[in-house]
């Protein structure tokens, strides 16, 4: 799940796929689609449970295993700019995708990272605690997010941080913010600060 939660944070970004993609996709596994799979994920992601998943999609576990296997490993092979990665992306962000298209419980974004303090907070707290070795879904659980809630809330403050250091201003107040909240977890964790850069 890791690994499909970085994937997923890969794609965050990239724009739509050209319509000729989507003959670039892996063929069904089990039935399950590679849209269907990236859509599962999502749900998982957003603390769905995988009896939600498996009873829409009307496989077993063992079938879901597999595909998510075969799918990953897929993923795990190819290239980070590639339709593939984009695709995944895309569902990721709008898990209504095949058999899901037409389910009451899509996952929804409620802003919980209203401001750029929240994003700067939770991304230090994130990245100091990988340094000392958490986990970071239990960050998340922390800041009260899941792993999909927080893959679309930061969307926004990732977009505006790079169209900042694109020259559209800003970038160095928000710089400074995020290494406020970099040295209060530093601190709160017994790690270094970091060296001035």
């Amino acid at each position: 799940m890791i690994q499909l939660i970085r994937y997923a944070a890969i794609t965050l970004s990239l724009l739509a796929l050209p319509a000729w993609a989507a003959d670039l996709l892996p063929p069904p596994v089990n039935g399950i689609t590679f849209d269907e799979w990236a859509a599962g994920n999502a749900r998982l992601a957003d603390n769905q449970s995988l009896a939600s998943v498996l009873g829409t999609l009307e496989v077993s576990e063992v079938k879901w295993n597999q595909a998510n296997e075969a799918f990953t490993k897929v993923l795990g092979e190819g290239d980070p700019g590639s339709h593939l990665f984009q695709r995944y992306g895309k569902v990721f962000a709008n898990p209504a995708a095949g058999r899901y298209a037409a389910t009451a419980d899509q996952p929804r974004v409620l802003g919980k990272l209203a401001t750029f303090e929240d994003y700067a907070s939770l991304q230090a707290h994130l990245e100091v605690a990988a340094e000392a070795g958490l986990d970071a879904v239990d960050v998340l659980k922390e800041h009260g997010l899941s792993v999909y809630e927080f893959s679309q809330e930061a969307r926004p403050w990732v977009e505006k941080m790079a169209r900042a250091a694109g020259g559209d201003g800003g970038f160095e107040r928000m710089t400074l913010i995020r290494e406020r909240y970099d040295a209060q977890y530093r601190q709160r964790y017994g790690l270094t600060a970091r060296a001035a850069q």
